[in-house]
């Protein structure tokens, strides 16, 4: 795998290397508030994923979001063209009605922030069946999950427990920053769509993520170019991240994936059209070329369209964690990318990502 293939998922991935079967040790002074979610190595393989049905529950919800935005919530845009904060509301308590209603919210504004949450108390059971209203659940190729519990990958860093989990800082990478725009699991059949990402411990400030928007990102190219860009595919291919982790001794769960996907995607609960290209070409994605073209014309059209989407400060947004913050986002709609700048503090996380419709 290249030294510039730095997403969270590659940075994680080194920092486990070392540490296999000893990774659910504690470290920090008083040890990690949540000891059941921290990360354990395990050697399972699971079946390769089947193509199944996918009704998104998106097209469930109402306009208004009547059974989400409850007597006596607030929520607003975040910027207006991606982004939404809510409190007030409390995810666990959501009917079915209510997760509709929060799918579509999420398929519209791509990343929607819950503030003041009881969800990382109320249990693994609870918290996986909610997560599984919006689909089948997506086990990481590669990553450590908490112990029996394949259906969540961790995010921890330990700055305390030296050379185990320490914060990526750009001084450690072969490039001038740590940001890395991506997609995630772009090279599965049903790549993920609606992402939880559930904070168990952040630092006092930083380490945040940024989100762009593929769907406005598509809006901002003229008319001509999106018809030149119609019909075209990107081939998605994951072979890289496994055979790596099989070096060091990492977990291969499933088959390298290879497979091409549409370079505009529409969502299913929307209609709306999506750039469906963030990190393609880069060296920091699963998604590699597209497919037919020289080398030349897929890097530059490439290129071109990372720009669009990296560059574009008006489509873009910041999430900053509280104690308490569970975020929402869209896979298929936006890309983000972790900030690795903070230090001297645990930043633990789970994420649970639902599996989604095969892109069309």
């Amino acid at each position: 795998m290249p030294s510039q293939i730095q997403t969270e998922t590659t940075a994680n991935l080194n920092q486990a290397t070392s540490n296999i079967g000893r990774l659910d040790l504690r470290g920090g002074d008083d040890g990690p508030r949540y000891p059941q979610y921290l990360p354990s190595v395990e050697h399972a393989t699971f079946p390769d994923w089947e193509e199944i049905n996918y009704v998104d529950p998106g097209t469930r919800g109402t306009p208004d979001k009547r059974h989400l935005f409850l007597p006596g919530s607030k929520h607003k845009a975040i910027t207006p063209r991606i982004g939404e904060e809510i409190r007030g509301v409390q995810l666990s308590q959501l009917t079915k009605e209510g997760l509709d209603d929060l799918a579509l919210l999420a398929a519209e504004r791509g990343v929607v922030i819950f503030r003041d949450q009881d969800f990382k108390d109320i249990g693994v059971e609870k918290q996986l069946e909610t997560a599984r209203h919006f689909g089948r659940l997506h086990i990481h190729p590669t990553m450590p999950y908490p112990k029996g519990i394949p259906e969540m990958h961790v995010v921890y860093k330990e700055p305390a427990a030296a050379n185990r989990f320490s914060a990526i800082k750009p001084a450690d990478l072969q490039s001038v920053s740590s940001v890395v725009w991506h997609s995630d699991h772009t090279a599965e059949q049903q790549p993920p769509g609606y992402t939880f990402f559930v904070a168990l411990e952040v630092p006092e400030t930083g380490g945040d993520t940024l989100f762009v928007s593929a769907t406005e990102a598509y809006k901002q190219l003229s008319d001509g170019y999106k018809q030149t860009l119609e019909g075209l595919k990107i081939v998605h291919d994951n072979t890289s991240m496994i055979e790596y982790a099989k070096s060091k001794g990492l977990p291969a769960r499933f088959s390298p994936q290879k497979r091409s996907h549409p370079l505009i995607r529409t969502h299913p609960a929307t209609g709306e059209k999506i750039l469906w290209a963030i990190g393609a070409g880069e060296g920091n994605g699963m998604p590699r070329y597209i497919e037919g073209f020289k080398k030349e014309e897929s890097d530059s059209t490439l290129r071109l369209l990372n720009d669009v989407l990296q560059r574009s400060g008006d489509i873009q947004m910041r999430a900053t964690y509280e104690p308490g913050t569970v975020v929402i986002w869209d896979n298929r709609a936006v890309g983000h990318t972790p900030v690795h700048d903070h230090k001297g503090e645990r930043r633990h996380f789970v994420r649970i990502s639902a599996m989604a419709e095969t892109p069309y």
